[in-house]
């Protein structure tokens, strides 16, 4: 009886890590960050969305030539409004994500810190934030160095030559 016990915790505490690592997506922010079963919100390491903001404040379009009478009272704001709100990258994460097993790893050079920035893996190994690069539905992140770098540079640059997603000329 007491090689059983044995035998059952061994396994308990040998399948507990992978457990621990494989987690469900319950949620797709935006374009680049996840909500995870256990962990919470996770940005993908790498990689800043493509998405615009509905609301955009400061000037959306080059600034028009200054008048030769300009107005008393200068304008206080400008921007512009977009109501109908395209959310391509967003919609792609959630189309490969939402709802699935995913595993985290984190980079060695920027640690697993109160950042939560990763790379997350699908069960079949797919790595999510070089899919975003690839389909044209996220830029690099270049505020900060990373392992994969120069794959992920080199995933954005097919991705414009191949003028998809945000790259279609």
């Amino acid at each position: 009886m007491g090689v059983l016990r044995t035998v059952i915790a061994v396994l308990v505490i040998v399948s507990a890590p992978a457990a621990a690592w494989a987690q469900r997506v319950t949620k797709v922010s935006d374009g680049d960050t996840l909500v995870v079963d256990g962990v919470g919100k996770v940005r993908l390491l790498g990689i800043q969305s493509s998405d615009k903001p509905a609301l955009q404040l400061g000037p959306g379009d080059p600034l028009p030539p200054p008048r030769r009478n300009p107005p008393a009272t200068p304008s206080a704001a400008s921007g512009h409004i977009n109501l109908t709100r395209d959310r391509p990258s967003r919609d792609l994460l959630r189309k490969l994500a939402l709802g699935t097993t995913v595993r985290i790893e984190y980079d060695p050079l920027i640690g697993s810190g109160g950042d939560r920035s990763a790379y997350v893996f699908l069960a079949d190994g797919t790595l999510l934030n070089a899919e975003m690069l690839k389909a044209g539905r996220a830029r690099m992140d270049l505020t900060r160095q990373f392992v994969r770098e120069q794959e992920f540079k080199r995933l954005e640059e097919d991705a414009q030559s191949a003028s998809v997603g945000i790259w279609v000329k």
